[in-house]
């Protein structure tokens, strides 16, 4: 009877948190923002693939222990590829998401800058970039 119980638990939360996923991907429109910005119509079963995929594969890498092979500096070069692609899709949510809710234009009407919106822009890419690099590289400054 507990495992039954257990089994139901798991499969609720899993089912709460795919309705989340789908509810953030679907209302906010994140995929079709993305496309639309990198004008990639042709692509779209691409992206629902990706999509699936992503979600399988982290599925995966929650149930099963999974480590890189020990073999001399391909973990630091995988780990490397791996934080960069995770660095875009966050990087690729944020800008959808600043986009959806109109941010920018926003903050460039209270700043002055109407005519520089790429020049705002710029600088906070620069910030967020500097800003991570010296948390990856200084990590003594937070602990």
């Amino acid at each position: 009877m507990l495992e039954f119980f257990l089994i139901l638990v798991g499969f609720s939360e899993g089912v709460i948190i795919g309705s989340g996923l789908a509810a953030f991907l679907l209302v906010l429109k994140i995929i079709p923002r993305l496309i639309r910005f990198g004008s990639s119509n042709q692509y779209l079963k691409d992206y629902q693939a990706v999509v699936v995929l992503g979600a399988i594969t982290a599925t995966y890498f929650q149930f099963y222990t999974w480590q890189l092979p020990q073999i001399y500096l391909l973990n630091e070069v995988l780990t490397i590829i791996i934080g960069f692609i995770f660095g875009i899709f966050v990087g690729l949510i944020a800008a959808a998401l600043t986009e959806t809710l109109k941010a920018l234009p926003i903050l460039s009407k209270r700043v002055n800058l109407e005519n520089r919106i790429k020049t705002l822009l710029f600088f906070l890419i620069l910030g967020k970039v500097i800003g991570s690099l010296i948390y990856w590289f200084y990590p003594q400054l937070w602990s």
